[in-house]
């Protein structure tokens, strides 16, 4: 049954209201309510000049659709239209029914009807959206080769052509080939794993619309092929392109990969240390802070005579470890740097220091 449509709009519906009764009659195969409802379509310039203004609402108790089509798009217009449609379904289904809040802000606070509106939006939405994929693949025109008249060479020539073509996969796609497809797109998106926010130019994108890699500039370079689920989708809108479309961007960027920008991201640790080796892992480095500090404390500094320089290793570490020497200097530290009679924090200080040297010439000789 085709929808009854008064147009008090002055809109010309010629070829757009074919378009709005195959909308419903989807509609009404998809939901299945059992008639379908009256759709109002009026003029309001004041509405239209309010940047809040309504676009559309459904009288339950008349059921009918009442939409504001000044200043919009067809494609905005059907939008509504199906969207309404849901409120429709759900009025013949009784759930529109009973004492609920519909005044101002009424998806906010009633949670009933703002359930509704939650179904409105999310079933109109891919309603529409199923509809109008499949009205264009009704209405694309194939770019078939035309035979018109043709003799028996031409045509055995023509169908050997395609038969090889299509064996070594050089067939055309005469369903897609310049297509637009209509799909939400993301327009800011932020890395996941190295948290940079960047602006997609291109994607991936199959005939159902559905995007699995992005091609995304960031600040300084443009990163290829990310996958979708590395990356937080910040804006997103629907348009339509061909699948080959790219966006204007900085072709003189660096297209590095999804590694190389995760690489740059990473901080470099704090030299602890200070020795200048900002990727050794700061645990590592505040050891070695840490032993650095014990041997400055009972620093003592021990050259080898001259007249030792061409013994071996073993001898000098034999005579540097003598404990006799090790005591006496101990002793003319202790001579120097403490008071006649010291005290027990001072002795531990000693013992410090005789330790320190052990520790340094076991060291030497390993």
């Amino acid at each position: 049954m085709p929808c009854k449509i008064i147009n008090n709009s002055g809109l010309e519906l010629s070829g757009f209201e074919d378009m709005i009764q195959s909308l419903v009659s989807f509609s009404q195969d998809r939901f299945g309510f059992e008639k379908p409802p009256t759709l109002f379509l009026n003029s309001d310039s004041a509405n239209a000049e309010n940047m809040l203004g309504k676009t559309a609402y459904y009288d339950p108790n008349q059921r009918e659709i009442h939409i504001y089509t000044t200043d919009r798009h067809p494609k905005d217009i059907m939008r509504s239209i199906s969207h309404e449609l849901v409120h429709h379904n759900q009025n013949c289904q009784g759930n529109l029914g009973g004492v609920h809040y519909s005044g101002e802000g009424y998806a906010q606070k009633d949670p009933h009807m703002r359930k509704m509106e939650e179904e409105a939006y999310l079933q109109g939405n891919m309603c529409f959206r199923d509809w109008e994929d499949g009205y264009k693949q009704k209405q694309q025109v194939y770019n078939e080769w035309r035979t018109k008249t043709m003799s028996l060479k031409e045509w055995k020539n023509k169908e050997l052509f395609d038969l090889l073509s299509q064996r070594w996969g050089f067939a055309k796609n005469v369903i897609t080939e310049g297509k637009e497809i209509t799909h939400m797109c993301a327009l800011k998106v932020t890395h996941k794993e190295s948290g940079q926010v960047g602006h997609p130019i291109k994607h991936t994108l199959t005939e159902s619309g559905d995007i699995s890699h992005y091609t995304v500039e960031f600040n300084d370079v443009i990163v290829e092929n990310i996958a979708i689920e590395n990356l937080d989708i910040m804006v997103q809108e629907e348009h339509s392109h061909k699948r080959d479309d790219e966006k204007p961007h900085d072709k003189d960027k660096p297209v590095v990969s999804e590694e190389e920008l995760e690489e740059a991201a990473k901080p470099d640790f704090l030299d602890l240390d200070k020795d200048g080796d900002k990727e050794e892992s700061m645990k590592d480095a505040a050891e070695d802070a840490k032993e650095k500090e014990e041997l400055k404390e009972g620093e003592i500094e021990l050259q080898v005579d001259e007249p030792n320089a061409g013994a071996t290793m073993a001898d000098i570490s034999e005579e540097l470890l003598d404990e006799d020497e090790v005591e006496e200097t101990v002793r003319g530290y202790r001579k120097e740097n403490e008071p006649q009679h010291a005290s027990q924090g001072e002795n531990r200080v000693a013992d410090r220091l005789r330790e320190s040297i052990y520790d340094r010439f076991r060291k030497l000789i390993k």
